[in-house]
């Protein structure tokens, strides 16, 4: 029972942007009339594209065949854009299960550290499934990411491995899409999206996405060598069993070659797609029936993700059985895109809505509040460039989420080419914004449940299990809890307002972030102990809750910290820039999150989309007033940062600063 609970928060995921056109229908906008102009020179269909079911058989055909030649057994999974799972195929004499190992050397049986360890009881099929979404969820018309692209900036490092330097640009990304979520949807068969993925986002070599007319369809994922982690040196360690063979199966369905991630710079360096360009095995299997590969092994079901006894087709990304469309009304003039429920007649899951904590009575927002607020935004982003997608010039691609200071959604809204990934960290943005400037923040960890970790190794019979700690020690430890570290008994019970990159500052191994060998910040682990499978805070806010989910994919668990006080997290909390508390003069009133392009990018939208709706509307509410943030603060010395815009954001403009004085 116990060896589901380990996978979920296993998966790393990493940045994505989106694209949009300029006509609500049509996805990526890059280049007039579909074209992608310049250097990157492909032709993007107009219309919605899907993978059909013959189409997913000759992938997993192809990732079977290229197995064979190489005398791996593997077990190989395809989604569609949205999640669904497609298809799942365990070769004869596959392993059955995999090993969640970080390669940092500080684990062993005798002594978990979060996920990092966990062995010989979490199902093949669920990594492969996590590897197959992760490639079709960080990736759009303008962009192309891998598994291994994710190992590129979820590390301590970035560049992984260079001493010295800050953490990765998508810190802690691994720890979204899951599976105990209110967010994401549920269930084995064809439906709307997002789906949840059971192991989250993966940063181990072997997931791709896959394309059809310059358009996403989907993701393979394959494992083989029965290790589920990540690539510490993802440039320069060599190709991977598991990544040649997804490549292998990629064949006819590869990104055009100028979006995939090695083509993309964050910050003036490559990311990295693929160490096994060279090894890709030829293949020419098209059917899983095929007199070579009929007999090598089956179609396998997973509980709560596929159950047919075929391969399904997928969902044509854009179109409402998707479960993301277009808007016809409020946000068709900004390219807005909605999640919606064809099937339960929902055409938006989430409309412009008033707050019910607090109401409007008592200073919470109305509706024509919040629906302004994202309009601003997408504003914003329409204006802006992107930051990690081809070609140059494009807009910025994004989702955002308005919420309440209770955490209740009041509105969603994204662009027509965001990746799908954004959807649920715009809201996991949002509600740590709202929850760590709250008065109540300090008094609401206190009531979480008791953590203890499983390794997974069973004595007499027995899961071994740590001693419980407190998630409360977070704030309470000597000498490294919040309260020391700020020298404040009353740290996040006094109201100051948190960014989440402010909240990101303070839960990353090193503080300040990059200078290697100092202490911890006060949510995250000490370095002797962390891994991206073990960060902190983080990942023990929401352990028992994933707990529940991985083992009964039945259940309907919405809440994954496990605790109704903590209801304010129950999709997680997230620790990399794009999320803003709102106020109305002095008075939290709920919060704005962003989440689909550069870091700074999604900064810049919701700190100057805020800024630009409070100025139309004059009723008081905005961001943050100045005394109030938590860049007055200078713990150990070192002030913490509120938010970060980039320089000369817009497309036909030289204009600079465009945040001061915010």
């Amino acid at each position: 029972m116990m060896r589901a609970m380990f996978l979920t928060g296993v998966a790393l995921a990493l940045v994505a942007c989106g694209s949009g056109s300029t006509s609500p229908n049509a996805a990526p906008p890059s280049g007039s009339g579909g074209n992608v102009g310049g250097a990157c020179n492909f032709t993007i269909a107009t219309t919605p594209q899907a993978i059909t079911a013959q189409e997913v058989e000759r992938v997993l055909a192809q990732g079977v065949e290229a197995s064979v030649k190489v005398n791996a057994k593997a077990t190989l999974a395809v989604v569609d854009r949205v999640g669904n799972v497609l298809g799942v195929y365990r070769m004869n004499g596959a392993s059955t299960t995999i090993d969640i190992l970080s390669g940092s050397g500080k684990v062993n049986a005798a002594s978990p550290q979060g996920l990092d360890g966990l062995s010989s009881f979490i199902p093949a099929e669920l990594a492969a499934i996590s590897k197959a979404l992760t490639g079709a969820y960080l990736s759009s018309s303008g962009n192309a990411f891998s598994t291994r692209t994710a190992s590129f900036i979820v590390q301590e490092h970035f560049v992984p491995g260079i001493s010295q330097t800050a953490g990765g640009p998508l810190f802690g990304v691994q720890f979204s899409q899951l599976p105990c979520g209110d967010l994401v949807t549920r269930g084995a068969g064809i439906g709307v999206g997002p789906k949840r993925s059971p192991l989250g986002l993966s940063a181990d070599p072997g997931g791709f996405p896959l394309y059809k007319n310059g358009r996403v369809v989907g993701g393979i994922g394959v494992v083989a060598d029965g290790v589920y982690g990540l690539d510490p040196s993802p440039t320069t360690s060599g190709a991977d069993l598991d990544e040649q063979l997804a490549m292998s199966a990629q064949k006819g369905f590869a990104p055009p070659d100028c979006i995939r991630g090695d083509r993309i710079t964050a910050g003036g360096v490559s990311l990295a797609y693929t160490n096994s360009d060279a090894q890709i095995i030829d293949t020419s299997a098209t059917s899983l029936s095929a007199s070579n590969i009929a007999s090598l092994g089956a179609l396998l079901p997973v509980s709560g993700y596929f159950s047919a006894n075929a391969t399904l087709t997928g969902t044509a990304f854009g179109e409402p059985a998707s479960g993301i469309s277009a808007d016809t009304a409020d946000f068709q003039s900004v390219r807005g895109y909605l999640l919606g429920n064809p099937s339960a007649n929902i055409v938006n899951r989430y409309p412009a809505s008033a707050s019910t904590n607090p109401a409007p009575t008592a200073a919470g927002m109305t509706a024509n509040e919040v629906k302004t607020i994202l309009q601003q935004a997408l504003g914003v982003a329409n204006q802006a460039r992107a930051q990690i997608r081809a070609p140059v010039g494009s807009p910025v691609e994004v989702t955002v989420t308005v919420i309440d200071a209770g955490g209740n959604v009041l509105g969603l809204v994204r662009t027509p080419d965001a990746p799908v990934f954004g959807i649920d960290v715009a809201l996991q943005k949002a509600r740590t914004a709202a929850f760590f400037s709250s008065t109540q923040a300090a008094n609401l960890l206190s009531q979480a449940p008791d953590v203890g970790y499983f390794n997974g190794k069973s004595v007499n019979g027995n899961f071994v299990q740590s001693p419980l700690f407190r998630i409360d020690s977070y704030l309470s430890a000597q000498p490294v809890g919040a309260r020391s570290f700020f020298a404040n008994s009353n740290a996040f019970a006094d109201g100051k307002a948190f960014s989440v990159r402010a909240v990101g500052n303070i839960a990353r191994p090193f503080f300040p972030d990059g200078i290697d060998g100092n202490p911890q910040g006060p949510f995250s682990k000490a370095f002797s102990s962390w891994s991206p499978f073990n960060v902190g805070l983080q990942l023990d806010l929401i352990y028992t809750g994933l707990v529940t989910a991985i083992l009964d994919p039945a259940n309907t668990n919405n809440n994954c910290t496990n605790a109704p006080a903590l209801a304010g997290l129950r999709n997680g909390m997230q620790t990399f820039p794009g999320g803003f508390p709102i106020y109305r003069g002095n008075t939290l009133i709920g919060a704005i999150g962003v989440s689909g392009d550069g870091v700074d990018q999604d900064d810049m939208v919701g700190l100057l989309g805020l800024a630009r709706a409070a100025s139309i509307l004059n009723t008081g509410v905005g961001n943050a007033p100045a005394a109030l943030r938590a860049d007055t603060l200078a713990p150990q010395g070192r002030n913490l940062r509120y938010a970060q815009c980039p320089q000369a954001p817009f497309n036909n403009s030289n204009e600079q600063g465009v945040c001061n004085g915010i």
